[in-house]
């Protein structure tokens, strides 16, 4: 079960203490509070400036379900490296990744949102995003009483696409999301990241709140560090109570550590090796 990091924060400094570090950092519900609506989530401006701090010491890696171009321009930070749509789409001066066929992919999202539109625009509060390579389906502002008609509806509809092996869907906060048929995911994403740049040979710590994130902490098990925000789940490292503390948190972070680390002492260059 996961520690509550407040209360382990020794613990934590030791497991990094002789570490090259490096951090990988959702954006919604980590660095932004959840909203109604998701284009009004923005990062505050002292959220803002603790990452342009802690990129000059730590690479630094932003990674949401976001459309890529999303992410970077609500982010707007230079020098840190953009995964968007749960890494389908990475991003920075010295990386760049897409995944194969998102030609396909987008044509194909393109044709299931037009036909979900016309199914669920009866039902007050829903929003459909199409970011591309993937796409959402929020219903935060749907009245409760609705919401258990929308997600049948939405998954009936989106049956055919996934038999016919077009789509997948997966489930965070109050969202459905709509994923292309492919093996991969924010974990692979990371380790992707972690064989590139100055993200080489470096322990990752990685901070998120949502289901997505679990692909990540399972990759990070035994090589990295994981904390979840506003759980306490079993395949986490340590837990932060709610989103308003994971500013203090890196700050901490910034202030406490000095970037002069040995390389990992473990094998996380021999683990992450080969590509996909």
């Amino acid at each position: 079960m996961s520690k509550y990091i407040n209360k382990a924060i020794g613990e934590f400094k030791e497991r990094i203490r002789k570490e090259k570090v490096s951090l990988f950092l959702d954006y919604d519900g980590t660095l932004t509070p959840i909203v109604g609506r998701h284009e009004k989530a923005r990062l505050s401006y002292l959220m803002k400036e603790l990452l342009r701090k802690l990129k000059r010491s730590y690479p630094v890696a932003v990674i949401s379900g976001r459309g890529l171009d999303d992410l970077q321009e609500k982010v707007g930070i230079d020098g840190v490296v953009y995964a968007g749509n749960h890494g389908l789409e990475i991003y920075s001066e010295e990386m760049s990744f897409r995944i194969k066929g998102a030609s396909r992919i987008k044509t194909a999202l393109n044709q299931i949102t037009m036909d979900l539109e016309p199914i669920i625009e009866g039902i007050k509060g829903v929003i459909v995003e199409n970011k591309g390579l993937t796409a959402s389906i929020h219903y935060r502002l749907v009245d409760r009483r609705e919401t258990p008609r929308l997600i049948e509806v939405v998954k009936e509809k989106l049956s055919p696409y996934i038999e016919e092996g077009k789509v997948r869907i997966t489930e965070g906060k109050k969202v459905i999301e709509i994923r292309p048929p492919v093996d991969w995911d924010k974990g692979k994403a990371v380790k992707w990241i972690l064989r590139r740049g100055g993200f080489k040979g470096t322990m990752p710590v990685y901070i998120g709140d949502d289901e997505t994130d679990r692909d990540a902490f399972k990759v990070l098990k035994g090589c990295g560090i994981s904390i979840v925000v506003g759980h306490r789940w079993q395949d986490t490292d340590y837990f932060l109570k709610g989103q308003d503390e994971v500013s203090g948190f890196l700050k901490w972070f910034g202030l406490s550590l000095d970037s002069r680390y040995i390389n990992c002492r473990n094998s996380c260059s021999d683990y992450y090796a080969g590509d996909p």
